[in-house]
């Protein structure tokens, strides 16, 4: 096992100590999952590949995973081609599929989340959030599967009023319809909405996951988002430079934290039911965000502002991001483990065991 695929599977193995009993949800069922090689969606993966591999359930469990890019042995779950219980099928999840065999629990993570990746496209953006979720609906009203988590997010709710800060799920957000972020906002609401017309009409077991800016193991320095682009300096040993004054804060979740939650709501019976998926261990700026990296990489020049012209991808983005995770903690006892520094320090160890410069 490589270095890189070892820090995973400490998280792995974590996660599947914090399911107890609920493993056992994963025997004999097939799982068919979305954008497979995601951040979200492949801890998702590796956690029934650790629980086959280690004899922990009375049948194998099976995936079936659709991922519009092939996937290679350089991959994030490159690791795991050619077995027989994880199959990863090259397919756009902006048209339907139809598995060949019964799916009995389907996770939709498929989507486009960096902001200057979903505002290049913006009308794939939409295609992606809105197409990909209609025809999963629509198969599952016809199969019938146990329970469905859809992959939302927390930037539904815009640029909460400070009055909504912490933000709860009853929030009904403060979203500008004409905003450049509007492609990627506007599709997932409407993608809630169909969520819950489907469950309304035709009682379809729909779990909703608002996740807030998830990172760890797996998310690449190639990424795009803001954590990436900083770590992606440290690692080269560069002095960050930010595009403005870093003032605005955050509260970052990592990813065994996020995936321990997602199990628990798919398991669940909470049909058409919200959750801020999200960590209120640490709420850091963009700035302070930078010192750490600088600190985990041990760069000794501060950070600085780089002026430019192009920040069109940070226009209209929220100042303070703090969700209201209570309702997670009452329904599924969730309780986020890891800090921000222990969770950097553990993304950047996994980039540089897969860049080969550890």
């Amino acid at each position: 096992m490589t270095k890189h695929q070892e820090i995973i599977n400490e998280d792995i193995c974590l996660i599947v100590k914090s399911l107890g009993n609920l493993v056992d949800k994963f025997s004999g069922k097939t799982i068919l999952i979305t954008g497979p090689n995601g951040l979200l969606a492949s801890y998702l993966v590796d956690t029934v590949a650790y629980l086959n591999d280690n004899k922990m359930l009375k049948r194998k469990c099976k995936i079936i995973g659709l991922q519009r890019s092939k996937i290679t042995r350089k991959d994030r779950l490159g690791h795991l081609l050619k077995r027989n219980d994880i199959k990863i099928i090259q397919h756009d999840v902006t048209k339907p599929y139809t598995p060949k065999q019964k799916v009995h629990y389907i996770v939709h993570s498929a989507g486009r989340s960096a902001p200057a990746v979903f505002q290049s496209d913006p009308l794939g953006t939409v295609d992606v959030n809105v197409k990909g979720i209609r025809w999963i609906l629509e198969y599952a009203r016809k199969s019938k599967p146990i329970s469905i988590l859809y992959m939302s997010s927390g930037e539904i709710y815009g640029n909460p009023t400070s009055e909504n800060i912490p933000t709860p799920e009853t929030y009904k957000g403060n979203v500008s319809t004409l905003a450049p972020r509007a492609c990627y906002t506007e599709s997932k609401r409407l993608a809630e909405t169909l969520c819950s017309i489907y469950f309304t009409k035709f009682n379809v077991p729909i779990k909703i996951a608002r996740p807030f800016i998830v990172y760890g193991p797996g998310l690449p320095i190639e990424d795009r988002r803001v954590i990436a682009d900083f770590m992606r300096s440290g690692i080269e040993g560069k002095p960050i430079e930010m595009l403005n004054e870093g003032l605005d804060t955050r509260s970052y979740c990592y990813i065994a934290d996020a995936t321990t939650l997602f199990w628990k709501m798919l398991f669940s019976d909470k049909n058409c039911e919200p959750y801020n998926v999200a960590s209120d261990l640490e709420e850091i700026s963009i700035k302070k965000l930078a010192e750490t990296v600088h600190e985990i990489c041990q760069i000794k020049k501060p950070v600085g502002i780089k002026i430019t012209k192009d920040i069109k991808f940070v226009k209209d983005a929220p100042t303070k991001v703090a969700p209201d995770i209570s309702k997670a903690k009452k329904d599924f006892k969730y309780k986020p483990r890891v800090l921000m520094k222990e969770g950097l320090k553990r993304t950047i160890e996994w980039n540089k065991a897969r860049l080969g410069t550890t």
